[in-house]
Parts: structure tokens; C-alpha cells; sequence
């Protein structure tokens, strides 16, 4: 397996190599198209010699929907490789690709990446000119020294907010409340003041206000507590309003068989559940445990810390937590247990406090000196590990509109946002094993018995009994039998007269055995359906069983006379 990072058209090239080495088991399509008309690729994986793609419940996984974040990208890329290169011999890829479908969009953000890629830029999302309708004036991030890099900018200044540590001169510290006498600094990310409008010199820092000129934010534009740019930074004119997420839409609607997903971000090193909206008390008692078990296994294959949105994220200050986000949509609207991965965890490896396991709430009680302190660690960390490839000392530069300055810091692409290269394999390696597991974990619909007995000449009674061996139920959760999803239905096909019973008839929803009383009998685990017929001796029947998130089974009886 590569673990890489990859531009468009090595994804694509790479892609199209293992579809055409691998027609069995993976197919690729084109979904749509990002505003500057790159294809956004999807790719299905499944053995086909055991049934249809839609036929097996399947797991959905997208990847790099904010354009810096690269390595979801690389760790989709290389969780496709492994379950193909895996077929056949690991058990787990063999049963995941046998007995259920896997979905992969790899890159969601495929304008804003390839220029994070191959250019010195960071964007969120998109590049395209948004919230303003016309390029406006004011602070915008650039590589001012010509070296590839947007790091950071200290411009010496009384009234500046920041001073060299006095343990570690690399770090600025804040400046303590009635500090005086010492040399200060203003501290921001490199860049330079861009004016479009024609007018006379200005002073530059009051007029470095952030331009924002690509202030999109894909993770902000789903149909779910969407607030409008006024309530949500990012959140774009109207939900869906991003082609690039209306292919991601329309995808996921014309696959009923999605019932698990996971969304790859960074960073943090944590597995991200349901709820967004509260404690977990606001999920029902089966949906609290089927995402905390499946979170729990997630950290012990993965080494990652566990815990919902609103654990992780919510500081108190907000009104409404992370409006417009994908796994709230997937699960509050459909019903699919959701989940988002925050992969590469630099203050864990570095000793530091991070949000993935303490949240954001501690981490703003922290004092200065506590972050202070995290910050020595972080950059002793990368010092000691990665030397001149992560940091860069302080250099002095003549800025054309600050004057004197010095720019220098942490690389903020591939050491703070994204894992270093010789990193990824290991980042790669731990995701997709939790992913395997969530794909496996979903329902697995089995035919356990089919009866068929003679009750009078030509005139048989056919009751089949159906299964879910899966850990989810055929609902995916309790929220999806609440929103009224489809449950298992139950065929008889061939040539018969019917007497009593229907075809189709509704079996209802079948739990998984994640959904259990202790030591109950598992009624609510299987179904059955029962038909009485008028048929010839030597007739063949075909029962089945199928259901959207369930996938379908089928067994052929032949009559007896």
C-alpha cells in the first residue's frame, strides 16, 4: 500500500490503474464536477461474485472536504489499496468485501487541494471568491519571502501583544497583563495588504483586516441546523449551494444501502460520535450504545481518543454547535450512524494537551503558562524529530508594508494540519482499521431456514425465517426507525397461486446483535414469513429477504409432490 499525498491526476491515475487490475471488486465513476470542472471520483468495492454492490449493506467514507486536509485523502487512498490488496488473504477485507459494500469518495475539495498541494496557498474549502461578491481589500495570507512556505510573521512593535519566550526564543509568549520595558512584537500568519481600490499610502496595520476572500467552508453547508453566513462563518448562500457537495448529496440518496459513515478530517487524534446537540443523554439508550461501543473499538485499533462533537467541541459559547456539518445531516436526517475521524495528533505525540482527549472546554480553563508550557513541548517535539524539516528559525525580511520583520515557526501544512511523509504510513495504517471495523459492523442479512410443507395436494405452506448477523440493526439505528426507513420485506417468486399470505410482505426491522437485553432471547434479532400456495410438484420458488440498509438474500426450494 502507498500512503502518499496526492495530486488530482495521480488520484485519478492511480484510480483508473487499480479499477482496471481489479474489475471484480472495484468499480470508479465520476459524480460531479467542483466549480473549476474537476471530477470528483467515487469508488465502490465489493465482490461481485456474491452479490451486487446494492445488495449488501454498505459503508460510506469521504475524505479531504477541507482542502488543507490531505491526509484524509491519503489515508482513503490507502485504505482502498488495502482492501483489495488484502482480498483473499486478511479475513477481515475478505469478509468486508464479501459480504457488504464499500463506498469511497476520496477527495471532496479537489480545487482547494491541488492548490494546497502545489502551491505555497491554504484555503478551507474552495477558492472561488466568497462571502463577498467583489475582491475586497485587506490582509491576505502569502509566501511574501519567495520560499515556498506561509509561516509566521513577528513585527517588533510597543504595543505588540507577544514576546520571545525567555526559555525557548523560537516561541512567542503572550504578553503578561502590565508587562512593560521589554521588546515586543505583533505575531500573524505571513502575508501582505491588498489593495484593489486606487488610493494614497495608508498605515498598514490598521489596515490589515483578513480580506477573506475564500472563506467557504464545505463542512458548514448541509441541510442541518444550517445558520447562514451570519451565524456560521463559511456557511455559504443556501445548504448544498457548493456543487461539489450536491455530487456528495445526490450520491448518498441514490445509495439507500449506505448505513454507517465516516467523514476524514484533521486534526486531533480522535474518533468524533453523535451527539452535536448535547450530552449523550439527548440519544436514545440504543443509539447512545451502538455509537459509544463502536467509538470504543474504534480507539482500541486505532489508538485514538473517542468522544461526541459536543464533548469534544462545545465551549458553552456557542449557540448552535458546528451548524451545517456532514455527520450531524447523515445521522439526525437519515438516520446512518455518523461518525468524523480527526486524524494525525501532533500535541499527543509531542506530550502536549490536546482537544482529542481532554476537549475544548479544558483547554480554554488552561492558564497562559499551561499553554505556554504545551507550546516548549510541541516545539521540542518537532526539533527533536524532524529538525530543519518542520522548523524554520526566525529571518529577518524587509516587508513592503510592515517594514523590518521576521518570519519563521512550525510548518503548518506537513507538521501542524497534516502528518509529516514518513508519518502517514502509521496515521494510514490506524484509520483504516477502525474503518474496516465500522464497515463490518454493519447488518448482514441471512436466511437461517426455509420450511416447506404439504398441507393438501397441490396446496403447500412456505415459511422462511430471516437473520441479521450484523452488530447495527437493518435500520442502521433507532433514529433511522424513526424516520420511518423501509424495513426487511419478504418475496416469494415463481410460479404459484397464491391462498394466503403477500408478496412482497413487510417483515419490519431486524436488531443487530449490538442492540441486545442481557441474556434475552433474541426475538427482535429475526423475522419471518409465512405463505400458503397452490403449486405443482417439481416447481422451483425463490424466497428472499431485502431491505435498504440490510442488502438482500435469496434461497431456491423446489416443491415437492
Amino acid at each position: 500500500m502507498q500512503a502518499r499525498y496526492w495530486t488530482h491526476d495521480e488520484m485519478w491515475a492511480e484510480l483508473r490503474r487499480l479499477e482496471a487490475a481489479n474489475p471484480q471488486l472495484m468499480r470508479v465513476e465520476v459524480i460531479g464536477q467542483s466549480r473549476q470542472g474537476r471530477d470528483i471520483a467515487a469508488v465502490t468495492l465489493t465482490d461481485a461474485d456474491f452479490g451486487n454492490p446494492e445488495d449488501k449493506a454498505a459503508v460510506l467514507v469521504d475524505a479531504n472536504i477541507h482542502a488543507g486536509e490531505v491526509s484524509g485523502n491519503a489515508v482513503a487512498m490507502y485504505w482502498i489499496q488495502w482492501c483489495i490488496e488484502q482480498y483473499g488473504q486478511d479475513p477481515e477485507a475478505t469478509e468486508l468485501l464479501r459480504s457488504h459494500t464499500v463506498y469511497v469518495i476520496p477527495r471532496i475539495a479537489v480545487d482547494g487541494a491541488e492548490l494546497y498541494l502545489t502551491t505555497p496557498a491554504r484555503f478551507r474549502s474552495s477558492p472561488h471568491l466568497y462571502p463577498h461578491s467583489q475582491t475586497p481589500d485587506g490582509f491576505v495570507e502569502d509566501d511574501v519571502d519567495g520560499d515556498g512556505r506561509v509561516l509566521m510573521m513577528r513585527v517588533p512593535a510597543e504595543d505588540g501583544g507577544y514576546a520571545i519566550d525567555e526559555v525557548d526564543p523560537r516561541i512567542m509568549r503572550p504578553r503578561r497583563p502590565g508587562e512593560f520595558g521589554g521588546k515586543y512584537y505583533h505575531v500573524f500568519p505571513e502575508g501582505r495588504i491588498d489593495r484593489v481600490a486606487k488610493t494614497g499610502s495608508l498605515p498598514a496595520l490598521p489596515t490589515a483586516k483578513a480580506a477573506r476572500r475564500h472563506g467557504m467552508d464545505f463542512n458548514r453547508n448541509f441541510p442541518i441546523r444550517w445558520a447562514g453566513e451570519t451565524g456560521q462563518r463559511g456557511a455559504g448562500p443556501y445548504p448544498l449551494s457548493e456543487p461539489e457537495l450536491r455530487a456528495l448529496a445526490d450520491f448518498v440518496h441514490r445509495h439507500p444501502n449506505i448505513s454507517a459513515y465516516a467523514a476524514l478530517h484533521t486534526s486531533g487524534g480522535v474518533i468524533l460520535r453523535q451527539p452535536s446537540t448535547g450530552d449523550d443523554a439527548v440519544l436514545s439508550e440504543v443509539d447512545r450504545a451502538l455509537f459509544t461501543q463502536v467509538a470504543k473499538i474504534g480507539e482500541q485499533v486505532s489508538g485514538y481518543f473517542s468522544g461526541s462533537n459536543y464533548e469534544k467541541f462545545a465551549t458553552g459559547h456557542e449557540k448552535v454547535l458546528m451548524p451545517g456539518a456532514a455527520d450531524d445531516w447523515m445521522y439526525d436526517h437519515l438516520g446512518v450512524l455518523s461518525f468524523t475521524i480527526e486524524i494525525w495528533d501532533l500535541d499527543g505525540r509531542a506530550g502536549a494537551r490536546g482537544y482529542g482527549q481532554y476537549g475544548m472546554r479544558a483547554l480554554l480553563a488552561l492558564s497562559p503558562e499551561e499553554i505556554l508550557e504545551d507550546e516548549r513541548k510541541v516545539y521540542a517535539y518537532v526539533t527533536r524529530e524532524f529538525a530543519a524539516e518542520g522548523y524554520f528559525d526566525w529571518k529577518s525580511f524587509d516587508h513592503p508594508d510592515f517594514g523590518p520583520v521576521e518570519i519563521g515557526g512550525l510548518d503548518p501544512k506537513f507538521i501542524i494540519q497534516n502528518p509529516p511523509l514518513r508519518l502517514l504510513p502509521e496515521e494510514c495504517q490506524k484509520v483504516s482499521a477502525f474503518l474496516t471495523k465500522l464497515g463490518l459492523s454493519t447488518a448482514k442479512l441471512t436466511i437461517t431456514s426455509v420450511s416447506c410443507d404439504r398441507v393438501a395436494d397441490g396446496v403447500y405452506r412456505i415459511v422462511g425465517e430471516a437473520a441479521n448477523a450484523g452488530f447495527l440493526p437493518t435500520s442502521s439505528t433507532d433514529k433511522g426507525k424513526q424516520l420511518l426507513l423501509e424495513g426487511i420485506r419478504a418475496e416469494l417468486s415463481g410460479s404459484y397461486e397464491m391462498i394466503a399470505g403477500a408478496s412482497p410482505q413487510s417483515v419490519g426491522h431486524l436488531d443487530g446483535y449490538g442492540v441486545r437485553s442481557r441474556y434475552a432471547p433474541p426475538a427482535q434479532q429475526r423475522g419471518y414469513a409465512e405463505w400458503l400456495i397452490r403449486a405443482a410438484a417439481g416447481t422451483e420458488l425463490t424466497v428472499s429477504f431485502a431491505g435498504p440498509r440490510a442488502g438482500r438474500v435469496s434461497q431456491v426450494i423446489r416443491i415437492e409432490g
